[in-house]
């Protein structure tokens, strides 16, 4: 193994080993002390029907939000990405990418992900009836950069500006994300570390929060690409089974395990399908009820085009769905 690869090992060891020291650092007892929350919601259906370990992973334009070191997958073609969320209580989610690839010059990236809640009711004493209505409108626009160091080590870069508006106040905050893949040369295995969320507080008048800091490390392997039940493989298509584990660590909550399976089947040189699934021990953990810590979804690419689905199931809180559109061009 190159030096690069050693270095990135073994700090991927050391994170994915590293629980008591993360949970004393990072946990519950932060629970609640950060601001701009919407920043940990993920981005993209196929992510999101992978539980959400990505972290390796990140082949595609989603890997602006998850690992932006991932960019530097894309070659040749731009990719957009459009996303949208339903989720509780009239939330509304939405995510936007496009990534512009420079050859040698790595690939530049732009984003903007926007949860809004609207016709939240105003009261000023304890009255059936509203005063009045506002909205919340949350928003983080990101610039990224990704490039291989060499053919096994690539490195990315994303800076950030979060805004958030409540009624009449808004907040502004910035904030940068760091990431780092290694794939081997010899075997289908790729690590992954991502930094998200370094940056200044959330103020909202008087009041201050720190950003959601998150650190992040991941494992993804891929068999199969020449089974028969895998079908057709092209250079911009991996056929057959992707495995990923990842290790998250929030400032302000414990750290959890992330587990995600797709399998891609290749009809043709033209066309392709996915089924994914996927465990969140930490979504488990904070939401009660039946299925929480579950997703599940799928995909299909016809040409230049694929749709992506996404279902989490929340237990008592209800089911949220994730749309997105991803062009290839």
């Amino acid at each position: 193994m190159k030096r690069n690869g050693k270095i990135l090992f073994f700090a991927s060891v050391v994170l994915l080993g590293a629980g008591p020291a993360l949970h004393a650092a990072f946990s519950s007892k932060s629970a609640g002390t950060s601001g701009a929350a919407f920043l940990k919601v993920g981005a993209g259906a196929r992510p999101t029907a992978m539980g959400g370990a990505y972290a390796a992973v990140s082949d595609d334009v989603n890997a602006i939000y998850w690992n932006p070191a991932g960019l530097s997958a894309l070659r040749g073609k731009n990719e957009f990405v459009a996303m949208r969320a339903e989720m509780f209580e009239d939330v509304k989610y939405n995510f936007f990418a496009f990534a512009h690839p420079m050859g040698a010059y790595g690939t530049v990236a732009i984003g903007l992900s926007n949860m809004n809640i609207g016709d939240i009711e105003k009261r000023t004493a304890d009255t059936d009836a509203a005063d009045s209505t506002f909205s919340s409108n949350d928003s983080a626009y990101t610039l990224a950069y990704g490039n291989d160091l060499n053919d096994n080590l690539h490195l990315g870069l994303a800076a950030k500006v979060v805004r958030q508006t409540l009624s009449d106040t808004s907040a502004n905050a910035f904030a940068a994300d760091f990431g780092a893949l290694y794939k081997f040369s010899d075997s289908p295995l790729s690590l992954g570390l991502a930094v998200q969320n370094i940056g200044s507080k959330q103020k909202f008048r008087n009041d201050s929060d720190p950003l959601p800091l998150t650190i992040k490390a991941g494992t993804a392997y891929r068999i199969g690409e020449n089974w028969g039940m895998s079908g057709v493989s092209t250079e911009d298509r991996k056929a057959g089974i992707l495995m990923a584990l990842d290790l998250h660590a929030p400032r302000d909550n414990d750290p959890s395990g992330r587990a995600g399976f797709e399998f891609v089947h290749g009809w043709s040189e033209n066309a392709a399908s996915a089924v994914r699934a996927g465990y969140d021990t930490g979504r488990k953990r904070q939401i009660e009820g039946m299925g929480s810590g579950v997703a599940a979804g799928a995909g299909i690419t016809y040409k230049f085009f694929t749709f992506d689905f996404a279902w989490e199931p929340n237990g008592s809180l209800g089911n949220t769905f994730r749309y997105s559109v991803k062009l290839r061009f």
